[in-house]
């Protein structure tokens, strides 16, 4: 029987997209892109069971993959990418073309295989002069390597040319501010910055995924759709169900459910050491009560 994992998305339909995605990139990366045509039924079948998956739940309430090495990135990435812009449009209620807005997510970043800029910096950061102008050009050559397969949409296009826009206009390719950008653009805009940086959270410590939360915010309503972004919050949840994380009591815990509403502050059981091993207990925390309101996760170990 197919296990669900962290996010109500089947573990089959994972690491069906996991594999896809490998082999896009691989194949991009060997054979000139001309040559390569993106696995589109494919995906389009992934992009439904995702969609099934999150329509089967009282409400849309999904996380994202944590990953144990840097070079699994470019393949976990688009595949939460996808499942944050299906479960945003859903719980959007009145977008159109979600299987178009999935299948974008899972492509938005084909380009990068064809730029050889390492994914090792994630959101082009830490990058010399010369890479940051490869790294800006990979939302249009992945136009290119799409242009040729009619079966792919002008809206899928669209996710892929504009994911980097922005609304204040400071984006890349083309500086398009606004309503310029196509709404399906800047729910994939706000899934590959929020994706990005809780992976970032995960991989360097440099910030927590509550601080993740909080600098999506103070993006909303400047470089990315603040009513996307308040839709995605709200559905998204920063701490990935089964994840260890630190309490700011210096206590490790387990999240063992989210709560929707409030994915901040999820239900945590506590682990103990014993001898050489960490245990959990049947101590379990509701961080929403009142008594616990001082005790924060300070990220996840």
């Amino acid at each position: 029987m197919d296990r669900k994992p962290i996010g109500a998305i089947s573990i089959a339909i994972r690491d069906r997209s996991f594999k896809l995605m490998q082999d896009l990139i691989a194949e991009l990366r060997q054979i000139a892109f001309s040559e390569v045509e993106p696995p589109y039924e494919d995906l389009l079948e992934v992009v439904h069971g995702i969609r099934e998956d999150i329509e089967a739940l009282p409400e849309p309430l999904v996380s994202w993959t944590l990953i144990s090495a840097l070079d699994e990135y470019e393949y976990v990435h688009p595949y939460d990418v996808a499942v944050f812009s299906i479960a945003t449009a859903v719980a959007m209620g009145n977008v159109k073309r979600i299987n178009d807005i999935g299948v974008g997510a899972f492509l938005h970043d084909i380009g990068m295989s064809l730029t050889k800029v390492s994914s090792t910096h994630i959101e082009g950061e830490g990058l010399s002069e010369d890479d940051i102008l490869l790294y800006r050009s990979h939302p249009e050559l992945g136009v290119r390597v799409l242009r040729q397969h009619p079966r792919i949409s002008a809206f899928i296009k669209a996710i892929v040319s504009q994911h980097h826009e922005r609304m204040d206009g400071s984006g890349f390719p083309r500086g398009f501010r606004g309503p310029d950008i196509h709404l399906y653009s800047r729910i994939v805009a706000c899934a590959d910055v929020y994706s990005s940086l809780l992976h970032r959270s995960y991989l360097d410590k440099t910030i927590s995924p509550a601080e993740v939360v909080e600098y999506m915010m103070s993006l909303a309503g400047f470089e990315l759709d603040k009513d996307v972004v308040r839709v995605m919050l709200s559905c998204v949840a920063p701490f990935p169900e089964g994840a260890k994380v630190r309490l700011s009591t210096g206590e490790l815990a387990v999240v063992s459910q989210l709560p929707a509403g409030l994915l901040t502050r999820p239900v945590v059981r506590i682990v103990k050491k014993e001898g050489h091993s960490l245990v959990e207990t049947s101590e379990e925390i509701d961080l929403r009560q009142p008594e616990h309101q001082t005790r924060l996760i300070v990220g996840i170990v």
